[in-house]
């Protein structure tokens, strides 16, 4: 029976070591570890795992760095294949071979290296080096942006991917002047509005281990605008130089299909100027904005307000060619309504008057439905009623009494 009891505390004690070890053994992201621990930001682990490629690695472009995987293939005498990963030191070790420093290196010489170092120890043979998994690295985004911290990429992410990840760029954020400082301390300067207007890739560069991605804010010292107006783009903006006012206006995305573009306004020193921008020869084209110079851009309105004697009062869809009648069936007349030809539409521009029910509605115009007259004197009448019966009451109750 001890014999017996021996065997199963032996048996339990090898099962929980075994356990141990499998959990110890299990595969785990640290980064991801810290993310809850610390105020560190990740790229979530599908991206990680399964990186988005605007085209292919150019080898003579891609720079090696601790955590890219290499798979190696060896045939001919010898047919053989293994994955090797470049370790934090930058080494890529290939067994029975050699160690080869290759961090820093562009993808095409590393290739080149390790085919010359496997060359000595197999001969008569071929040999194939191929980037298999992008090593994952820290960027840090920092400035005007809306959520600053590190974040990891892949060597296939641009900086507008980077952006997006934190957030956007904060709302006094000049995206005209974005700084990338490498850590061979050079910085690029990078216009990134150009890329989302004109996808100048060469304003959207591929980020790399240790970049520090700075969002300056909007400096005053320098030329700047003021959008006013009931538009989703309102607020102070950076502008290039000698930038006309429609240049301006579609590269900060201004104008939408609401926007009233035939009645654009410039304010500059107290005096106002009027733009169509619908005209070929807009001045528009050729006005250089000025600093503090301020842009007003009014909206169509795009709904037709019906009041009065209808059972649904307020603002309908605009829709081209309805009369003034439609928009009074929309709502719905009532009784107490007078004729469809006593309906009146108050212009929008000009605040005129126009009677009939067959009158074609414009943006932004107001319908009105009259009362009956008949109507306004049963009203009165039913207020008067009462007061006249009381006074009535009131005065033989008087008599009475003397």
């Amino acid at each position: 029976m001890k014999f017996l009891v021996l065997i199963l505390f032996i048996s339990f004690g090898l099962f929980a070591q075994t356990k141990r070890a499998k959990e110890s053994a299990n595969i785990y992201d640290i980064d991801l570890e810290k993310l809850g621990k610390s105020r560190e930001q990740a790229v979530t682990q599908p991206q990680l795992l399964e990186p988005a490629f605007d085209k292919k690695i150019d080898s003579t472009k891609y720079v090696l760095g601790a955590g890219d995987q290499i798979l190696i293939k060896v045939w001919g005498v010898l047919d053989e294949q293994f994955i090797t990963e470049v370790t934090p030191e930058g080494f890529l070790i290939i067994p029975s071979v050699a160690e080869i420093s290759v961090a820093g290196e562009m993808l095409a010489d590393a290739s080149k290296l390790v085919k010359s170092n496997l060359a000595r120890s197999f001969k008569n043979a071929s040999f194939s080096v191929r980037l298999i998994r992008m090593r994952k690295f820290r960027v840090f985004i920092v400035g005007e942006i809306e959520n600053p911290g590190t974040y990891y990429l892949r060597g296939a992410d641009r900086v507008v991917d980077a952006l997006q990840l934190a957030g956007g760029v904060h709302t006094w954020g000049d995206e005209t002047c974005i700084q990338v400082r490498h850590l061979d301390e050079e910085v690029d300067t990078l216009n990134i509005s150009r890329f989302y207007q004109e996808g100048d890739l060469e304003e959207n560069v591929f980020v790399s281990g240790g970049d520090i991605i700075y969002v300056p804010r909007i400096d005053l010292g320098k030329p700047y605008v003021i959008i006013d107006g009931n538009v989703g783009s309102q607020g102070v903006y950076q502008t290039l130089p000698n930038e006309t006012l429609l240049e301006f206006l579609v590269r900060v995305g201004a104008l939408s299909r609401n926007s009233n573009i035939e009645n654009v306004v410039l304010i500059r020193d107290d005096k106002k100027f009027l733009y169509d921008l619908l005209e070929n020869e807009t001045l528009a084209r050729q006005e250089i904005l000025q600093t503090q110079d301020r842009i007003i851009i009014p909206t169509n309105r795009d709904r037709v307000y019906v009041k009065g004697e209808v059972a649904q009062p307020g603002p309908f869809p605009y829709l081209a060619n309805y009369t003034a009648r439609d928009y009074a069936g929309f709502a719905g007349i009532l009784e107490t309504a007078k004729s469809f030809k006593d309906i009146y539409v108050v212009r929008k521009e000009s605040n005129k008057v126009e009677k009939g029910g067959d009158v074609i509605v414009q943006r932004g115009d107001a319908v009105v439905v009259p009362r009956n007259a008949r109507e306004s004197l049963k009203e009165i009448l039913a207020i008067i009623t009462p007061i006249i019966s009381i006074g009535l009451s009131s005065y033989a109750l008087i008599r009475t009494t003397r």
